[in-house]
């Protein structure tokens, strides 16, 4: 550090005018010199340490994209004692003790309004089968519970990085605080879907932020877990149509609904789109390419709604038709043309996506842009027409596409799904949501996983109902030793609708953050079952039989079910349309779920998983 100089010398010192000599003042000369030395010095050092410090964060930055774009890796080691050593002496002699280390593992955001009787088995469940190592909790301003304390026990002893979110956090301007139902002006059901849209979004961002990868958002009454085969499992879809079966790509459904002279209302449901795959000769006077709307078609709602891409259809006229599956996640940016204009980013008016994208941008110029798209594997001219998006090249520069045709992009076929779902473990046998998403994707390969399985999955969901048969000769109690089946819903309830049917609804995700841009993440999310567009899947929802995980949507009891103070509460309170939901989930049921609790208690300790699983299914009530 350096020394201020000594102005008070003695008086010896001076000469006769009082000034110091010319020999006294020559220290003082030397040390003023000296300390400005060691300050130039400290301030290289200290200038040296912020360039360094800088640099190894962009690095790390750049190491956790790199990384993160394909594999990420659980930490074991990051895990507390009291996770880590399974208890071998039969269940009291762990003991829980506080930690300061952050676990490492997927990432989760929910946002909950008075959940804390689920919460406590939400987190447990997910904490042994995702694993989850990071969460963030919105809570709804009309809440009358805080799920601090619940969240402080898995921060405390098992190293869970748990943030509570006030309305503040993530909303524009604040937010509106808690909507008034009593209020015919205000619409609360649509104020809470924009709050969940404002939250998914700012959470995605925030873990990006964080270096994270793969982020799920699902609610707190949704469990995702394996999706195992079954014998009674729906129809597959195909893979390209059977032969002499024209093809529509690029289609969307046409509703129309009419009265007859009598009154009678009828809803016929159309399909409109590209023709591909027809003969050499045609078909009804068509060729390849030809825009074509077909006649109303023979199909139930469930089977339109759900088991639509990869399937052929049959309408009035008994005209068969093959309807493709069209998704593909574009790592694009939406933007209108002015805003392109706006930017100065130059714009192509048509183009062709196959590995180079061609065309002339406005001023007439020639352009072509690597791509890393691929012809299909079939040979099939399978095209459809997009645009209205920015696109980077292979080299970074970005082009606005107003209009362009691409071929079909690399995609999992059927089999290659099946045989994933195949080798899927079962719940409580210690594999992880992560270590599967990790060896299916080494089976895969880095580049073709990266190009075919996109950061956004789409998790269909599966509805349970409220169905309990005490003399089912089928049931078996799960709980281990302290616990009771009837305090979990995982437990409680097997029977559950059938899958690809519109009572089960549409899907949630599992988000790959580190896949996706920062551009991608601005604004508010769509919704949550499409919370990142051009990633996710839109109008389509997954099919159940080629998809490795699905969600489990409890309906739980009639106490859990109106205990929310939101913005359905009418309907929550309604009994007979809770009875309604409960009968139509009961077509089927399992036990898949159900061997977590058991293989949680055994992997923690009896005592620290009570002390974790406190409260879970007491639904007190509320003033």
């Amino acid at each position: 550090m350096r020394r201020r100089a000594n102005l008070s010398a003695p008086r010896s010192g001076r000469n006769g005018s009082g000034r110091p000599s010319r020999s006294a003042a020559l220290p003082l000369v030397k040390s003023d010199a000296h300390g400005l030395v060691l300050l130039l010095a400290g301030g290289i050092l200290l200038w040296t340490l912020l360039c360094l410090h800088i640099h190894v964060q962009l690095s790390g930055q750049r190491f956790g994209r790199l990384r993160g774009r394909f594999m990420v890796r659980d930490d074991l080691q990051n895990r507390t004692a009291a996770a880590a050593a399974p208890n071998s002496g039969g269940g009291n002699a762990q003991q829980h003790h506080a930690t300061s280390t952050i676990r490492e593992g997927l990432s989760a955001c929910l946002l909950v309004n008075d959940e804390n009787p689920r919460l406590p088995e939400w987190i447990a469940y997910h904490y042994h089968v995702l694993p989850l190592g990071a969460l963030t909790v919105a809570v709804d301003p009309a809440s009358r519970s805080s799920p601090e304390d619940i969240l402080n026990r898995w921060r405390t002893h098992m190293g869970v990085d748990a943030r509570v979110w006030e309305e503040k956090r993530y909303m524009p301007y604040g937010g509106d605080g808690a909507c008034n139902a009593s209020d015919p002006k205000v619409d609360c059901l649509k104020a809470h879907r924009k709050r969940q849209q404002h939250f998914i979004r700012a959470c995605l961002k925030d873990f990006k932020r964080r270096n994270k990868t793969w982020v799920l958002l699902t609610d707190v009454d949704e469990y995702i877990t394996f999706n195992s085969v079954h014998s009674d499992d729906p129809p597959v879809p195909l893979d390209a149509p059977p032969e002499g079966v024209p093809m529509l790509s690029n289609w969307t459904w046409l509703v129309e609904g009419y009265t007859d002279m009598h009154g009678k209302r009828t809803v016929e449901t159309k399909v409109k789109g590209t023709l591909t795959n027809l003969p050499p000769g045609g078909f009804q006077g068509h060729k390849d390419g030809d825009f074509k709307r077909t006649l109303p078609l023979v199909a139930s709602k469930d089977e339109i709604f759900y088991g639509a891409y990869g399937s052929v259809f049959t309408d009035k006229g008994n005209n068969r038709w093959f309807l493709r599956d069209d998704f593909a996640f574009r790592d694009a940016i939406d933007m209108t043309p002015e805003e392109a204009a706006r930017q100065k980013i130059p714009i192509i008016l048509d183009s062709l996506v196959g590995n180079t994208l061609r065309g002339k941008v406005e001023s007439g110029i020639p352009v072509e842009m690597p791509t890393n798209w691929r012809e299909p594997p079939v040979k099939i001219n399978m095209r459809t027409v997009h645009g209205g998006h920015v696109m980077k090249d292979l080299n970074g520069k970005r082009i606005y596409v107003k209009r362009d045709t691409y071929l079909w992009p690399p995609h999992l076929s059927t089999s290659q799904w099946l045989d994933m779902r195949k080798r899927l473990p079962t719940v409580g046998d210690g594999t992880t949501i992560l270590d599967v998403l990790n060896s299916e994707m080494q089976l895969l390969g880095a580049e073709y996983a990266n190009e075919t399985v996109g950061p956004c999955l789409a998790l269909p969901r599966v509805y349970y109902g409220s169905t309990e048969n005490p003399n089912d000769a089928s049931w078996k109690d799960m709980a281990p030793d302290g616990f009771k089946d009837t305090d979990f819903a995982t437990l409680r309830y097997r029977w559950h609708a059938l899958p690809d049917v519109r009572i089960n609804k549409y899907q949630k995700t599992l988000i790959d953050v580190s896949r996706i841009s920062r551009d991608h993440l601005r604004g508010e999310a769509e919704n949550i079952h499409t919370p990142v567009k051009g990633y996710c899947r839109t109008t389509q929802p997954p099919r159940y039989s080629t998809s490795p995980f699905r969600v489990n949507h409890y309906l739980d009891s009639f106490e859990a079910y109106s205990y929310r103070n939101d913005a359905r509460a009418d309907k929550r309170h309604c009994r007979k349309c809770y009875d309604e939901k409960g009968k139509e989930a009961a077509a089927r049921r399992d036990d898949d779920i159900r061997p977590w609790l058991k293989a949680f208690v055994d992997s923690v300790g009896e005592e620290t998983a009570k002390m974790l699983l406190k409260g879970a299914g007491n639904f007190v009530r509320l003033s």
